[in-house]
């Protein structure tokens, strides 16, 4: 079958309207012979950037246009060089920074934009055409206008010599057409059933074509088209860097230096045993590197970013990246580390020899990021500052959920095949199938469904919003890269992160930390609980609680450190410094974790000896001879060979590449000039060799230095202020049970006590007071924001009512309240503080509900609710408190039927079972069930299991399953015996006896 080149392709960016990936597009045309490769999106150019730089790796010609609709016909549109790719990027911008387009307005814009540097496809909708083809030729020469036929329209244009095939092509192949109607009944939200009069749009072999036009005439104009396209000036390779406009009107590089200087000055006097030459020739290094590769005014945006954030109180992290390494950064305050005392390289960040865009991101509490993307926006305007857009695409569960739908599967089944996807297989259809007999039974029921959502996973779905990265541009951002409108207002690039730099755009990554926003809540908390003002600079940084804390493994809330493989380095590492937490970060990462074992037994026993060479003792030292930081990697190359560190850190990224052509030059250069140092080649290869091992895991120490210090600041204010942090960290895990359960019995084990939420305190948040915490009412279930918002008004206009349970329930059913909502009340334990006890207000719920109305109609406080006051039992209650809040507060079931139990203090917690190989009894509740078959087809099971301290894996080997899986039931109450091991350095267990049900 033989294709010819055709405009109007259509890709999988025109969301839900194609199936055509670009790499498929591509391969097509490779594999039938074509020369040119044409895109013309509907309205957006999302794909534009890829495409191109995939067409050209394919040795295929990119076209890059754009498809729209006017009244009188669709247009494609081509950019035949730069200034033609503006002006449709202009085009394109201009239809998606709106939600509705005046297609009156479209069209203004549209003959305004016009151009000989542009190339009009115009497929007629509309006979009569003489008006616009008049208008067409006054504008455009007559070799940049063409003709689209389509089959709509080829009955009345197809004569003309100046025409060419434009027939839209939403698929490849015609035996895609199924897969293609899938997708527009996905977007139209109808069943398959409900869409008539499809047309099969796909990319047609030239028999077809030759039933609508000439097919000579098409051949010719595509070549004519092609001839005139200067594709390699598309997109122009030059950097746009926005001015920062100071306020002294100097140059910038006398601006930075002058502003970096002073500095430096105060920073002088806050430090009194600096050796201040050295400041100062870093600092004249830096700037040199800086001016000479044109990132002065960078410098000063984020700088000035910065200051903004100071000025509103923002909380931002002490640095992120190789940024951290930067001298000129900290005295900008743009990190908090100076680089010189902890002996930071400037080289890792920026380099001269590497010409890449600097690379400054930062951290601010997530609460506030969106004031920082506000005034940059407010300051800078949208045509100099976007955001980036992301791809949110179809996944295995949206595809078997949408098919299902379109198909009118059933919901029940549709859910019950969503529910066999899993963490483990969620990207991988074929794997889901492989660990699900009951996903394999739906694909026999439905294969339909089943073969077409394998076809869809993996396509675009909706554009998304990078949860940092953002650009500022010299120029108008229309004229570098297409836009959109994004939240809040804000323009957002059409193209994704990936495509950004090689058009010249810095991307700068604003990220939103909860857990400095987390931080930030503590200080304040701490403010108010103990009078205290608590400033982070002035923490000390060696605060003997924290390391005790640390040592012991009270890690959770704490970033980065609350896994238990992390504890359980700090612990074995005796940690009592930041360097130690940096260490234990940068080493517990899949390859450098395998050295942890030989850190650990060489950094508590100061007698091993472990010097690879005297001359680098100072350099490993901190290590203990390990290698463990990109920067030794650069201080050893450096020391050995004599290698400038801009020389060295391209060395490094070689070597952590892989790069097995520069690591051949790069050795033979190493070992050359390390003999010419005065080493052996026995030696400088030995030396060379141990640089290898360790440069693919080298970790930037610049980064884990900076994170590690906010890992500090938490620990220091868990150890310090224990009620403050807890606080933050819960008001930070609402709506996670998890968490929650997990903070509140910590919270109990630390001695303090655990109030459930109370209507005499409606608050959103949890609350320190008289050594206690109060859990807010928004935790209860059914108690959503209006309703509480109504509650909280109540308790301002009228706090008399909240005296009398009879009053106040007569004044919320005016508000809101609901015989549901009261049930959640009452199990909740928000009427606790009235003395009545929860079975009896639900008992007598209709009684109360009306005398209540009487009550609040005479608005007699005196009229009292004839009921005795009493305590629940323990184990009446607890049911209903996980139901309503998601977690146990008075009691947990195990607790309580452990106190039941002969001999209960033969049964281990699980929070005690820290190593592997112990042989236990344990009382536990089933939380989940998996199974699957191994490796001889016999079903074994994978349980989840939990007690009131702790939950764990519980492996369950066929030997065993198959006897006791009639036992084994979500829910139940178990006592039985395993024995712990540990895998990916976490301890897990396996079932050995199923001893009883509780």
């Amino acid at each position: 079958m033989e294709y010819l080149n055709l405009l109007n392709v259509q890709s999988c960016y025109n969301f839900l309207n194609s199936t055509i990936k670009i790499d498929d597009y591509l391969n097509f045309l490779k594999l039938n012979n074509l020369e040119y490769a044409f895109y013309a999106d509907k309205n957006s150019m999302y794909g534009s950037a890829e495409f191109y730089e995939k067409a050209i790796s394919k040795d295929l010609k990119p076209i890059i246009g754009l498809n729209i609709d006017l009244s009188f016909g669709s247009i494609l549109i081509y950019a035949k060089n730069n200034i033609g790719f503006q002006k449709i990027s202009y085009i394109s911008s201009y239809l998606n920074q709106n939600d509705k387009v005046n297609l009156e307005n479209l069209e203004k814009v549209f003959w305004d934009t016009l151009s000989n540097d542009l190339i009009i496809v115009c497929s007629f909708s509309i006979e009569n055409v003489d008006n616009f083809l008049d208008k067409f030729n006054k504008n455009l020469n007559s070799e940049n206008f063409y003709i689209g036929i389509t089959k709509q329209n080829s009955n009345f244009f197809s004569k003309h010599s100046n025409s060419v095939f434009a027939n839209p092509i939403n698929f490849l192949n015609e035996n895609e057409f199924p897969v293609y109607k899938t997708l527009l009944a996905i977007g139209e939200g109808k069943l398959i059933s409900e869409l008539t009069n499809v047309d099969k749009n796909f990319f047609f072999p030239k028999e077809v074509v030759e039933n609508y036009m000439n097919v000579e005439n098409h051949i010719n104009n595509i070549l004519k088209i092609s001839s005139l396209i200067d594709y390699k000036s598309i997109f122009v390779k030059e950097k746009h860097f926005l001015k920062y406009p100071n306020s002294k009107k100097m140059p910038s590089r006398e601006y930075l230096k002058m502003i970096c200087e002073n500095f430096l000055d105060d920073y002088f006097e806050t430090k009194n045993n600096l050796n201040k030459q050295i400041y100062k020739e870093r600092l004249a290094y830096e700037l040199d590197v800086i001016n000479k590769m044109g990132f002065e005014d960078y410098f000063l945006i984020v700088h000035d970013m910065i200051s903004e954030a100071i000025r509103l109180k923002i909380l931002y992290g002490p640095g992120r990246g190789s940024a951290a390494g930067s001298l000129v950064a900290f005295l900008l305050k743009i990190t908090k580390l100076d680089p010189i005392e902890w002996d930071l390289l400037f080289e890792r960040f920026l380099n001269i020899d590497r010409v890449t865009l600097p690379d400054i991101d930062l951290d601010f509490q997530d609460d506030r990021r969106e004031e920082i993307l506000e005034y940059l926006f407010n300051k800078y305007g949208k045509d100099h500052f976007a955001t980036i857009t992301t791809f949110q695409t179809i996944g295995i569960k949206n595809a078997l959920r949408d098919c299902g739908r379109i198909f009118d599967v059933p919901m029940n089944d549709i859910n019950h095949m969503t529910k066999q996807i899993n963490d483990k297989n969620i990207k991988d259809l074929k794997l889901a199938l492989e660990d699900s007999e009951t996903l394999r039974k739906y694909k026999e029921k439905y294969p339909q469904i089943f073969e077409i959502s394998e076809k869809i996973i993996g396509l675009p779905r909706q554009t998304g919003t990078h949860a940092a990265g953002v650009v500022f541009s010299d120029v108008e951002l229309y004229k570098v890269v297409p836009t959109k409108i994004g939240i809040n207002g804000i323009s957002q690039t059409q193209f994704s992160m990936n495509h950004l730099e090689e058009i010249g755009l810095i991307k700068t990554d604003i990220l939103g930390l909860r857990n400095l926003s987390i931080i930030q809540e503590v200080l304040k908390n701490i403010k108010m609980i103990e009078k205290k003002d608590i400033k982070l600079e002035d923490i000390p940084l060696d605060d003997k609680k924290t390391f005790e804390l640390l040592r012991s493994g009270d890690t959770s809330g704490i970033f980065q450190l609350e896994s238990s493989g992390m504890t359980d380095v700090l612990i074995k590492m005796k940690a009592n410094s930041i360097d130690d937490i940096a260490l234990t970060s940068a080493l517990y990462r899949p390859g450098p974790q395998d050295n942890i074992p030989l850190f650990i037994e060489r950094k508590n026993n100061s007698d091993l000896k472990y010097s690879i060479d005297k001359n680098l003792e100072d350099i490993l030292e901190s290590t203990f001879g390990i290698i463990v930081y990109q920067e030794q990697i650069m201080q050893m190359l450096q020391r050995v060979a004599n290698m400038s560190l801009s020389k060295a850190d391209i060395v490094r990224r070689a070597i952590g590449k892989k790069d097995k052509n520069l690591m051949s030059q790069f050795k033979e250069e190493f070992t050359q000039q390390a003999v010419e140092n005065g080493y052996s080649q026995n030696k400088a290869n030995e030396i060379w060799v141990y640089i290898e091992k360790f440069a693919l895991y080298g970790f930037n120490k610049s980064h884990a230095i900076a994170y590690s210090l906010i890992s500090y600041w938490m620990a220091y204010l868990k150890a310090n202020f224990k009620s403050a942090f807890y606080c933050s960290l819960l008001n930070g895990s609402i709506r996670n049970e998890t968490k929650t359960s997990q903070y509140l019995n910590e919270i109990k084990n630390a001695g303090f006590h655990v109030n459930p939420p109370t209507i005499k305190n409606p608050n959103s948040i949890y609350v320190f007071h008289n050594n206690m915490i109060n859990i807010p009412m928004n935790i209860i279930k059914y108690i959503g924001p209006e309703f509480l918002k109504n509650i909280k008004e109540l308790f301002k206009t009228n706090k008399e009512a909240f005296e009398n349970i009879l009053l106040l329930i007569g004044n919320m059913k005016e508000k809101g309240l609901t015989e549901q909502r009261y049930t959640a009340l009452v199990y909740s334990g928000a009427f606790d503080c009235y003395g009545f006890a929860r079975k009896d207000l639900i008992n007598k719920r209709e009684q109360i509900f009306n005398l209540s109305s009487t009550t609040t109609l005479l608005n007699d406080p005196n009229i009292s609710l004839d009921l005795e006051k009493r305590k629940d039992k323990p184990e009446e209650i607890v049911g209903f408190e996980k139901e309503y809040l998601g977690f146990f507060v008075s009691a947990h079931p195990l607790s309580i039927i452990r106190q039941k139990i002969m001999n209960s203090q033969k049964l281990r917690l699980l929070n005690t079972l820290k190593e592997e190989s112990i042989v236990c009894d344990v009382l536990v509740n089933i939380e989940n069930i998996i199974t699957k078959k191994d490796k001889n087809g016999n079903e074994m099971g994978f349980i989840d299991i939990a007690d009131e301290t702790d939950s764990m894996v519980v492996t369950v080997f066929s030997s065993v399953y198959e006897s006791l899986k009639s036992k084994l039931n979500l829910g139940k109450n178990l006592i039985i015996k395993i024995k712990t091991q540990k895998f990916n350095n976490k301890i897990n267990a396996v079932l050995l006896e199923f001893i009883k049900e509780i």
